[in-house]
């Protein structure tokens, strides 16, 4: 497998600092977060770790940090006032695998590939000029549609709709995500 660290299009960029003494508030560990973690050490020595969890999921490039089990202070970088809304959002993703509560069962991986095979689906159907109907019918069956189409819950025409939007966020580069 080749990985290329410029894939992905959004990472929080933490200097790992070594701590120091009194400063307890502040070290932290990656086995801190409650989340599944992967790692790749890229060629050029820095660690890539991926964290992931009830359906988020988190890239940080880590400078400064030898040993991936070792404690340290993060200081996280900024590049420039546009990269400010997405670092924030990762930031806020970030924090809630730290909170003592958020420790959840994790989610089926089968249940995230169906959504994606679903929608691949839903764009194979939307590019072949299908209704939303017609979609659904090709998805879940013609006697589930029968049964919901119409009933007063939006859910499975917005479940369509959804489903069409993510398979065109993957068509249009939106897959690169999933790499990580």
């Amino acid at each position: 497998m080749f990985w290329h660290a410029r894939a992905l299009k959004r990472v929080v960029r933490v200097h790992a600092k070594k701590p120091s003494r009194g400063e307890d508030t502040q070290v932290c560990r990656l086995a801190d977060f409650n989340a599944d973690r992967r790692a790749i050490i890229g060629v050029d020595g820095i660690p890539q770790v991926i964290i992931k969890g009830r359906g988020l999921h988190v890239p940080l490039e880590i400078h400064g940090l030898t040993v991936l089990t070792a404690p340290f202070t993060p200081v996280f970088e900024l590049h420039g006032l546009a990269d400010l809304t997405a670092q924030t959002e990762l930031l806020k993703r970030l924090a809630r695998f730290i909170e003592p509560e958020s420790r959840v069962a994790p989610r089926s991986a089968f249940s995230s590939d169906e959504r994606l095979h679903h929608a691949l689906i839903a764009l194979d159907e939307s590019l072949d000029g299908k209704t939303y109907r017609q979609i659904a019918i090709t998805i879940f069956g013609e006697q589930k549609v029968a049964e919901d189409w119409l009933g007063r819950s939006q859910f499975l025409k917005d479940r369509v709709r959804r489903l069409v939007a993510k398979g065109i966020e993957l068509m249009n580069g939106g897959y690169r995500d999933l790499l990580s």
